[in-house]
């Protein structure tokens, strides 16, 4: 059966690599007993990296639209990993900042998404890996013009 050219393009190729992953993640999350996505996962990384962002800021490192990082971080804020406090300049931005429970996720965390990318690199050589991170940062300069 002939594919379709679709199914062999590289943005099905990227798309499709990137949604195991993310279903990967998920599982071995849940599997250890944490209740967090790999979407709340960039957030947290993001957040571990410079606590107190705007959702604004937040949106655009993780290149979510407004309506789904509202979204992202009304469920987080709803697990006690994030609150919201209003930025002291700009009474109509609200901060986001990890809660104590948000903090004390990192290195477990870590650990299993560590765990995680071993599972899907094995068999692959580490100069085929760097290439690869090599061409997806390119598509990805690209992309942004």
């Amino acid at each position: 059966m002939k594919k379709d050219i679709f199914e062999e393009s590289l943005g099905y190729a990227m798309g499709r690599a990137a949604r195991s992953l993310g279903t990967r993640l998920n599982r071995n999350f849940v599997e250890a007993g944490h209740d967090v996505t790999c979407e709340q996962w960039s957030i947290l990384v993001n957040l571990w990296k410079k606590n107190g962002q705007s959702q604004q800021d937040l949106a655009g490192t993780t290149c979510k639209d407004k309506t789904s990082m509202t979204r992202l971080i009304d469920n987080m804020e709803n697990h006690d990993l994030v609150v919201r406090i209003p930025n002291k300049d700009d009474k109509r931005q609200k901060l986001i900042y990890l809660t104590k429970k948000g903090l004390n996720l990192q290195s477990k965390l870590v650990k299993i998404v560590q765990k995680t990318l071993e599972e899907i690199q094995k068999n692959i050589n580490v100069k085929d890996i760097e290439l690869c991170k090599k061409v997806l940062h390119q598509i990805y300069e690209n992309a942004k013009i």
